[in-house]
């Protein structure tokens, strides 16, 4: 859970606040936008049941999550990669892994040429904390939009 002060705030856990930013789901994952992406692309995994770690998730999970792997992220990164697909993953597990949310989220950063972060990887690393200073987030709304039209996807309110 998100410390914020001292209130403890689950964001995943609360699919309508999540909302602008879905551009695809199936029936145990959602595919977010980052509210505040490191770079063009940024996205996060995150299961619709609370989990904490990835070897929480049971086999129906594992097959939701690799049908996205096979079926939406290629369309997904290609936008942001071209044919040439390369991107980083990473996942925080636990107290001293510097995640923020206590809910499973795996993040995918699509790399292209000429990002900011070409050829040194770990100043992708280093410059996470700063994001939210650094990066202006106004574009993410059309990011979204034009995930959701290439994917051919309409969000459902429950």
């Amino acid at each position: 859970m998100s410390r914020l002060g001292e209130f403890i705030v689950d964001v995943f856990c609360k699919r309508d606040a999540l909302l602008p930013t879905i551009f695809y789901e199936n029936a145990h994952f959602m595919l977010v936008y980052d509210k505040y992406p490191i770079v063009r692309g940024h996205m996060l995994i995150i299961p619709k049941r609370h989990v904490e770690d990835i070897i929480a998730l049971d086999a129906e999970e594992w097959e939701s999550l690799r049908q996205l792997k096979d079926k939406v992220l290629p369309i997904a990164l290609r936008r942001y990669c071209g044919e040439s697909i390369s991107y980083n993953v990473a996942i925080q597990i636990g107290e001293h892994s510097g995640r923020e949310i206590d809910h499973l989220h795996i993040h995918i950063l699509p790399r292209a040429p000429g990002d900011s972060f070409e050829g040194d990887s770990r100043k992708l690393y280093r410059n996470i904390v700063e994001r939210n200073e650094r990066q202006d987030s106004s574009w993410v709304e059309e990011e979204v939009q034009a995930l959701r039209k290439l994917l051919k996807y309409t969000p459902k309110k429950q």
